[in-house]
């Protein structure tokens, strides 16, 4: 069995292939329009999880302003209910919300992804990799993912959650990304991920199983 996860940015894609022991077994950078490559990389895996919105928002909250009893910031009122629950059951607010229409490249490709690798046939979900890394941690604050200390704490903590590859330390910050997110893929096939959601558009974050 493969797992794979994919960190999305506007102009690349950073991949990474887990095997069901742990071992890396495929890693690319890809450019983003090169989606044919990324459905090659995919095939046959059991899960793909995405660093990307799977779809632009519906803003199931923007008539009422609440969820889960709590009014939402301004910024959070035509979000997805992914953001929203990550925000709620977490504490942890993404950077972006969702828009209705016109979303940022990046979100573009991300969309593009998922409908391509389900398209495939291939079960895909989202992630979050910070919220990801966090979780792992025992939600405690992390150094910034591009110093030193930072790139540490997220190997030792893929480390801890059976990723395998005595390189990992030398890996980038997008790399690692994806191999949480290949995490999440892994721990979705197992049934020991979570889902933050408030639960009213489909949508989901999925969160890898606690290291404890």
């Amino acid at each position: 069995m493969t797992f794979v996860g994919v960190d999305v940015g506007a102009q690349r894609l950073h991949v990474v292939v887990l095997g069901s022991g742990g071992g890396v077994v495929d890693g690319r950078v890809l450019a983003a329009a090169d989606l044919k490559s990324l459905i090659e990389v995919c095939g046959g895996a059991e899960c793909v999880a995405i660093d990307a919105p799977d779809s632009l928002s519906t803003a199931p909250h923007k008539a009422d302003g609440v969820a889960g009893g709590k009014p939402l910031a301004p910024k959070f009122q035509n979000a997805r209910c992914a953001e929203i629950g990550l925000g709620i059951q977490c504490g942890i607010w993404v950077p972006w919300a969702t828009p209705e229409q016109d979303s940022p490249g990046w979100m573009a490709v991300g969309i593009q992804v998922f409908a391509q690798v389900r398209t495939a046939g291939v079960p895909a979900i989202e992630v979050y990799p910070h919220a990801g890394f966090r979780s792992l941690a025992g939600w405690k604050k992390l150094a910034k993912k591009t110093e030193p200390a930072g790139i540490a704490e997220r190997t030792d903590l893929l480390r801890k959650a059976g990723v395998d590859d005595r390189w990992l330390a030398l890996w980038s910050h997008d790399a690692l990304d994806a191999a949480l997110a290949a995490v999440v893929a892994r721990d979705r096939v197992l049934g020991t991920a979570s889902a933050a959601t408030c639960g009213h558009d489909g949508s989901a974050i999925w969160l890898p199983a606690s290291l404890d």
